[in-house]
């Protein structure tokens, strides 16, 4: 079994749930007491939002490179973001760390809505994931997935940014962040989305599949089954 390396702390919440879905999969593939070889740099989520906020992705990206060599340097076979909107820093992360691959979470997400035979998906996250062509450029140009985003109408984008970076993180669902993405999804399915990416680590507390109807994809939960398996067949 392959050792992985977790950068965590994005948020503490997310990484509690990485941390038991990869070693309960390993469990349940191997039996008896088995559980998964991790390495583990969990951050402090403060000190990686910061310079976000004041837009020096350099400074971002030079704390995650950073982290993900020194788990390379004590034994990681493999690097697992336990994030998605970090994946913006997936390129420089694999420069950082040649011989060893990231495991992407938007390949073990992709291949399971290709599973359950689906084409048209709807991506939820942050502005950057949904702007930007880090996750759903992946979906497209890899994968032939035809993705729909939220509309961008009375600030939704923003809100949905305000309850990412604001409230969730300490795991806290307001009923009108329920409602933002209840009527997101809505919509989304209106225009015929036939799933929805739960593109942010922590949408999994907002969103339950009994909330909708049309499945529910989170990544979280996909990404860390996925690399599980890996760490187990490897």
């Amino acid at each position: 079994m392959k050792t992985l390396g977790l950068l965590g702390g994005m948020t503490y919440h997310a990484t509690l749930a990485y941390y038991a879905e990869i070693n309960g999969h390993v469990q349940k593939q191997l039996g008896g007491v088995h559980a998964a070889k991790l390495l583990l740099h969990s951050f402090n989520y403060h000190d990686v939002i910061t310079p976000w906020k004041a837009g020096d992705m350099p400074a971002v990206s030079r704390m995650l490179c950073d982290a993900a060599r020194n788990l390379q340097s004590i034994g990681a076979d493999a690097i697992v973001l336990c994030v998605n909107t970090n994946h913006l820093f997936a390129e420089d992360i694999e420069r950082a760390t040649p011989g060893i691959p990231l495991l992407h979470i938007i390949d073990f997400t992709a291949e399971a809505i290709l599973r359950a035979g689906l084409k048209k998906i709807a991506l939820l996250g942050t502005t950057m994931s949904m702007g930007k062509d880090f996750l759903k450029g992946r979906l497209k140009d890899k994968y032939g997935l035809e993705v729909l985003l939220p509309s961008q109408d009375n600030g939704v984008w923003e809100k949905m940014d305000e309850a990412i970076f604001g409230d969730l993180p300490k795991k806290i669902i307001t009923p009108e962040t329920k409602k933002l993405y209840l009527d997101a999804v809505e919509d989304l399915v209106s225009r015929g989305a036939q799933g929805i990416i739960l593109g942010c680590t922590e949408l999994a507390f907002v969103l339950e599949p009994k909330d909708v109807s049309v499945p529910l994809f989170d990544t979280v939960e996909l990404h860390a089954r996925g690399v599980a398996q890996w760490a187990v067949d490897n």
